[in-house]
């Protein structure tokens, strides 16, 4: 640390089995800074399931970064590299070793006296357009975010157009622009890209929403779902994470898995939920104002115009029952809203998403769909 430059950013990187993790170190050092300092925290991990040639790797890429960090280390930007071996469980995944570099930042950053300080995720396959620090500086400052979801690309532009993996790359990444633009749609109001490499909270963020999830997978939205509702959050679209195309068993679902299985059985596609089941959302969302401190039958009448299947799942689910409560707790429309939300969260959207799939609607090829959703959210 160095009384000069005050360290406003953490930037923290699980590192598991990764033989490159140095591209992401050497693409961070070449990003445009400005007087504050950033300090890189890199959990190289491994678990007791781990194997021994994986621990030999995990010894070989944390001994490559201590090295390095002695020659880069400046009193504005520092590379801190901590090995963290058999962790327990059954499982592997980046839940677990995220958690431990974020709740590292979280605590020094309480330590400077700075909540402030930003926490930003990132992976070790990735690298970075060279506006990335001081652009996230910037979005947070301006506009006194609490989090933020960050831009992202697969780079895959170099690799032929009939290279599978290239084809695999852009399908999944039209499914991931798919399902948040759908959310968009039906008036969500954090309608936000859940992505492990690409977000960013205050210190002060991250320890109200209680810290990560220790997940094998998913991690990010689990915790993301919690962190929106605290205060502003904003999608920075000027700069940019570019995680690698590339088949990965790291984790049981993701950008890796679902590469590999359309590698594998050769089909590259990737199915989703039907713009009809979102048009669906939209209908009751559209009706929530009209719950508002409204006698319970006539909430019940305005459910009868919405589709048999949304009717069972609201009943399954209790659904006046909810709003009876959030009525009981809420003097305002501003609050009743936003109580709502706190019900009707993303990951009841994907338990309704799932029971109305198969029926009445199958999963659909995100290609069909796609240009059916853009064509509704038309100005």
């Amino acid at each position: 640390m160095t009384e000069k430059f005050k360290v406003e950013m953490r930037i923290v990187i699980p590192c598991y089995n990764e033989p490159e993790v140095m591209n992401v170190i050497y693409s961070l050092l070449d990003c445009e800074r400005e007087n504050f300092a950033v300090e890189i925290l890199v959990i190289v991990n491994s678990y007791l399931l781990s194997t021994e040639s994986i621990r030999m790797l995990n010894r070989k890429s944390y001994n490559e970064l201590i090295a390095f960090a002695e020659s880069l280390n400046t009193p504005d930007f520092y590379l801190t590299a901590l090995l963290v071996e058999d962790i327990p469980g059954h499982q592997t995944g980046a839940g677990l070793p995220r958690k431990i570099g974020m709740d590292e930042a979280a605590q020094r950053f309480k330590k400077e006296e700075n909540l402030s300080g930003i926490i930003v995720s990132l992976d070790a396959d990735c690298t970075v357009a060279s506006n990335y620090l001081t652009e996230i500086y910037r979005h947070f400052k301006q506009y006194k975010l609490k989090s933020a979801t960050i831009e992202f690309h697969h780079p895959i532009e170099h690799l032929d157009k009939e290279n599978e993996m290239r084809k695999a790359s852009e399908v999944y990444e039209e499914y991931l622009r798919y399902y948040r633009s759908a959310l968009e749609y039906t008036g969500y109001p954090y309608a936000y890209y859940t992505i492990g490499s690409a977000f960013a909270v205050t210190a002060t963020s991250y320890l109200q929403a209680g810290g990560m999830g220790k997940q094998q997978a998913g991690e990010d939205f689990y915790f993301l779902q919690k962190v929106f509702l605290l205060g502003k959050t904003q999608f920075i679209a000027t700069t940019c994470v570019y995680p690698a195309p590339r088949i990965s068993d790291r984790v049981p679902f993701g950008t890796g898995p679902a590469i590999g299985k359309m590698i594998e059985t050769q089909q590259i596609q990737k199915l989703s939920y039907q713009v009809a089941a979102f048009t669906e959302l939209k209908l009751l969302f559209a009706k929530m104002d009209g719950f508002f401190k409204q006698p319970l039958e006539k909430t019940e009448k305005e459910l009868y115009s919405l589709s048999p299947t949304l009717q069972t799942f609201l009943q399954d689910d209790h659904f006046l029952l909810k709003i009876k409560e959030i009525n009981a707790h809420t003097a305002s429309l501003t609050a009743f809203r936003k109580r709502f939300f706190t019900y009707f969260t993303a990951f009841k959207i994907l338990k309704y998403l799932n029971f109305v799939h198969p029926y009445p609607y199958e999963l659909s090829d995100v290609k069909k769909q796609y240009p059916i959703l853009k064509q509704l959210l038309l100005p």
